[in-house]
């Protein structure tokens, strides 16, 4: 029996070969059956483009009536863009003018750069003299007494003529006593 086996073994794998290209139809209607929905689709794409026969000769006309428009416009813009176009003439005009006046406020520019350097100077020399008439003052205040405190001046003459001692004893016992006052004797 094994000699039947070996030799039905070998008969299956013929007949598996012979039999392997009528398979391929079989495979061939999977894919088939797969692309169906594509064949629809075009089918319906078909029936929707069968009137766009009738438009064509309407596009044509379309396509031609277009073009003669192109044509105009092209001329209008070439006219446009010339040499000799008065537009193109004025903004050239224009443009010379422009660089002309940019050359004459120019050294204006920097002169008034300049001012205001000399501005922002002046103002900081205006501050430092204020700042010295605000010590002045202070100094003229304290020592002529115009504070409410006995300035130095008073302060000389009660020394050199001996007058208001009483005064001046207040003024610097009263720092120390801090506030209270003590009877003259």
């Amino acid at each position: 029996m094994p000699a039947d086996e070996a030799s039905g073994g070998r008969n299956d794998s013929v007949l598996s070969s012979l039999l392997a290209p009528l398979r391929l139809p079989e495979r061939v209607l999977d894919a088939l059956d797969e692309l169906r929905p594509i064949r629809i689709e075009l089918v319906r794409v078909r029936e929707q483009t069968k009137p766009l026969d009738d438009l064509l000769p309407a596009l044509k006309d379309l396509e031609e009536a277009l073009s003669s428009r192109l044509d105009a416009v092209t001329e209008v813009v070439s006219a446009l863009e010339s040499d000799e176009s008065h537009l193109n003439r004025t903004t050239n005009d224009l443009g010379t003018k422009v660089t002309e006046l940019s050359d004459t406020l120019r050294p204006v520019a920097t002169r008034m750069t300049t001012i205001e350097s000399a501005i922002q100077e002046l103002a900081v020399e205006v501050k430092a003299m204020s700042e010295t008439v605000v010590g002045i003052k202070d100094d003229i205040q304290r020592t002529t007494g115009l504070r409410g405190d006995r300035g130095m001046m008073e302060r000389a003459r009660d020394a050199l003529t001996g007058g208001n001692q009483e005064h001046d004893r207040l003024d610097t016992e009263a720092p120390a006593s801090e506030g209270a006052k003590e009877e003259p004797k």
